[in-house]
């Protein structure tokens, strides 16, 4: 975090004169939203500041991961209502905040502030849509984007309990839980009423996951767990405070928490029958304009679902073209289909599982930065731990005040062959979405910027860091390691066809598990949980290779203009250095880096 991202978001403090009182969160979000409608003629960098903090104070578990709370005076103990009226004060505060930004003459201020203004705006028009989308969005399913899964993750990796005050704010949250189930459950009645639903084998699933939650003793829940645990690091706590919080959350977890999870397992049961097994939103009631939405927020580009799925189509022959040429070159047969290829790899290699898996993991994020480091002309700190997780990767963004580290959570629970973990490390971890966020955290940006992410930016940057690795040696040695990343851009490429296939050619899921695990020789398994997530989070997928082409695309464009003047590090430096923004502004951060470079 640089110094004068700190001092801004003070400035920002200081101008809105938040108070501290952690119970009137409304009220202080709603006096704040009314100082951020400003006039043209105050600063746009201050305006942006109050306009940011005005919106963040709408999202109090936003302030929680970005570790911001105490930089604005506000507790760690409330968790977003879900009511319709909360929604309609979100989207009455957007409105005015996007229109007051429009009366700005951008080309009257620096470049940079200029650039900045955009991408909020961009954030705020995306918001807003997502907010009028809302009852499409699907708010319970299998996937780790399901409202239990984040609130569960809040309260038991990223909700901080170092202190007595820590201690309160968790157990406040906790207790909010019933209510905020109890809203969801309104919320998806309203969702069903315009056929938004997952199909019904997932809505199942969800269900039985939800019951199983709540099918336990209080004390051997992971809420429960956290706090526990939390709690032993807090030396100013006697025993006896200690074991009286406790209990006490063991009784909100039994007679609160635990009978929401059971009325929301059963609304979600209920749903299952009448839900089908359709897997599309176009079934939806506008469920082909949410589509677009979804496609236009996650690539930030004007592609349709046709070019998105005939670019797909064609990046996959490549692709598959490529794997056959290098395995050949090893001595495979290049007749082999994709399937084959890969099952006799995986053979090969063998398979991590548990805490091999981890192991593996932080070894190669320690041998990776040497290698790495040339590419880029400064290196951020990038404290990364890795966490034992479930079947899933992913990497969690560490906190702004640096208390908590980035996290790669390892997908431990699941065999993974060995051909192919160094490339996940490689997009997790270093030089993908662990340095990427190193980069932003460091980058000296307006307060107003933080928070902000554009996934075609982020997860194209992770996908091209793959690509980086290996033309940067990082396989040397390792004879499997690049069919391992060429499946992995393979099965990037098969998200864009598929994804498009579910929500815009209404295939069906066994047209879609069929396609997934044919084309990129991944099993059966795996192919059902990557066509259940994009079922329920449309377009995100189609994001990575869209992102990574394009930043492919704009390389390619820096070293032809440039020529012997092209400077790899200075390019990821213009890249990285302006943090996440939609591809089209990314394409004119490359322009500049150009021009300056002649």
């Amino acid at each position: 975090m640089s110094r004068k991202f700190a001092a801004c978001l003070l400035i920002v403090l200081a101008i809105a004169l938040v108070s501290c009182t952690p119970d009137r969160a409304p009220s202080r979000q709603q006096d704040v939203a009314a100082e951020a409608i400003a006039t043209p003629s105050q600063p746009l960098d201050e305006f942006l500041n109050e306009a940011s903090l005005a919106v963040v104070l709408r999202f109090p578990e936003t302030i929680t991961h970005l570790g911001i709370g105490e930089w604005i005076g506000v507790r760690n103990d409330q968790l977003m209502p879900l009511t319709h009226d909360y929604e309609r004060e979100t989207i009455s505060l957007l409105e005015d905040l996007i229109e007051q930004l429009a009366q700005y003459d951008l080309s009257a201020v620096d470049e940079r502030s200029a650039l900045s203004a955009r991408v909020y705006g961009w954030y705020l028009q995306d918001l807003l849509q997502a907010h009028r989308y809302s009852d499409h969005a699907y708010s319970v399913s299998t996937h780790l984007s399901s409202y239990p899964d984040t609130l569960e993750r809040l309260l038991t990796r990223t909700q901080p309990l170092r202190s007595s005050v820590d201690v309160q704010d968790y157990m406040s949250r906790l207790g909010q839980i019933g209510e905020r189930f109890d809203e969801l459950i309104v919320r998806l009645a309203d969702s069903e009423a315009i056929g938004a639903t997952p199909p019904s084998f997932i809505l199942t699933a969800a269900a039985a996951a939800l019951r199983q939650t709540a099918d336990q003793p209080p004390e051997q829940s992971d809420y429960y767990l956290r706090l526990g645990n939390g709690l032993l690091g807090i030396s100013s706590l006697s025993q006896s405070v200690r074991d009286a919080t406790l209990r006490e959350a063991a009784e909100i977890i039994e007679k609160s928490v635990f009978p929401a999870y059971l009325r929301l397992s059963q609304a979600v049961s209920s749903q299952a029958v009448r839900a089908g097994d359709a897997i599309g939103v176009w079934r939806h009631e506008g469920g082909s304009e949410y589509y677009a939405y979804v496609l236009r927020k996650h690539t930030t580009t004007d592609l349709s679902a046709d070019d998105i799925h005939a670019l797909g189509v064609q990046e996959v022959s490549r692709i598959q073209g490529e794997i056959r040429d290098v395995a050949a070159a090893l001595g495979f047969d290049p007749e082999l289909d994709i399937r084959t290829l890969y099952a006799q790899l995986t053979e090969i290699t063998g398979v991590a599982t548990g805490q091999q898996t981890v192991a593996f993991c932080r070894a190669t994020i320690d041998d990776i930065a040497s290698i790495i480091r040339p590419a880029f002309s400064t290196w951020p700190n990038a404290n990364i731990e890795v966490i034992e997780g479930q079947t899933s990767a992913y990497f969690s963004p560490g906190s702004l005040d640096g208390a908590r580290p980035g996290q790669f959570i390892a997908p431990a629970a699941r065999q993974q062959p060995l051909f192919a973990l160094p490339t996940l490390v490689y997009h997790e971890a270093i030089p993908g979405h662990g340095l990427q966020t190193a980069f932003a955290y460091a980058a000296d940006l307006p307060a107003y910027r933080a928070g902000m992410g554009f996934t075609a930016y982020a997860e194209g940057w992770a996908l091209y860091a793959e690509r980086l690795a290996w033309e940067m040696g990082a396989y040397q040695g390792d004879a499997y390691g690049n069919l391992g990343r060429l499946q992995a851009e393979l099965f990037r490429a098969v998200r864009l066809v598929v994804d498009t296939g579910i929500h815009a050619k209404q295939w069906t899921y066994r047209m879609a598990v069929d396609y997934f695990q044919q084309n990129t020789g991944l099993d059966e398994a795996y192919a059902r949980q990557e066509i259940e997530r994009y079922a329920v989070n449309p377009g995100q997928a189609t994001a990575y290779k869209i992102g990574m082409l394009k930043i492919l695309e704009l390389r390619d464009q820096a070293e032809r203009e440039l020529g012997e003047a092209f400077d790899l590090p200075a390019f990821h430096q213009a890249i990285l250095e302006e943090s996440d923004v939609p591809l089209v502004l990314l394409e004119e951060l490359v322009s500049a880096y150009i021009e300056r470079s002649q």
